[in-house]
């Protein structure tokens, strides 16, 4: 699993990540015709499909280097929010996050669930499509010597239902970080796990593998 500071991974693991434009006048004032929230809210994303990895592209791949597109699809996960909504929610200002929101929409990584009149004023609720994501491209960070923090290493001896328990875990972790409201300087975290080839050195006693 490759984790970027949003989320990317190879062809066999899955990942996470995030990514904006200015807005014409007539997309800001057309309403929906009869039927379109109702058409709209039928495309909203159950959970398991908000779960499952969604497929890049490769001009996905790039929209989601960024660390606060990575927290806008974490804060559109789940209800679907407007930008100005977003931009509390993460104490940002309405105008960067509507510009990292039309990116992403017309990325096709996010959705528009509905649209909403209030005041005079076309409210736009968005939706992530996913927050973990499958991507072809998959080359880790080329850190700089003096830019490492931190490198871990280690071995896990996993059933396959572990394994699997495992990664839950690792995204659980990596999402809940992803989501947190945080400043600073943006780090690169990229995580592989891979099976080991087999040596006499991990093999049980009694010669049972």
């Amino acid at each position: 699993m490759t984790h970027k500071n949003h989320l990317q991974e190879g062809a066999d693991a899955p990942s996470s990540r995030q990514r904006s434009g200015a807005q014409t006048t007539a997309d800001n004032n057309r309403t929906s015709a009869p039927g379109d929230a109702h058409e709209s809210d039928q495309r909203m994303l159950s959970p398991e499909r908000a779960s499952s990895p969604l497929q890049l592209t490769p001009e996905q791949d790039k929209l989601l280097e960024s660390a606060l597109r990575i927290k806008i699809m974490q804060a559109l996960a789940g209800e679907p929010l407007t930008s100005k909504q977003v931009a509390e929610k993460l104490q940002k200002t309405p105008g960067n996050i509507h510009y990292h929101i039309v990116k992403l929409f017309e990325g096709g990584l996010l959705e528009l669930v509905r649209t909403e009149a209030a005041g005079g004023i076309i409210q736009k609720f968005y939706r992530s499509r996913a927050t973990w994501f499958r991507s072809a491209n998959f080359s880790g960070f080329q850190f700089r010597e003096e830019d490492i923090v931190e490198h871990f290493t280690t071995r896990l001896t996993l059933s396959g239902s572990e394994l699997e328990a495992f990664q839950q875990e690792m995204k659980q972790f990596i999402s809940k970080w992803e989501s947190k409201i945080t400043d600073g300087e943006e780090y690169g975290v990229d995580i592989s796990i891979g099976r080991l080839p087999h040596t006499e050195s991990n093999t049980p006693a009694g010669g049972a593998s």
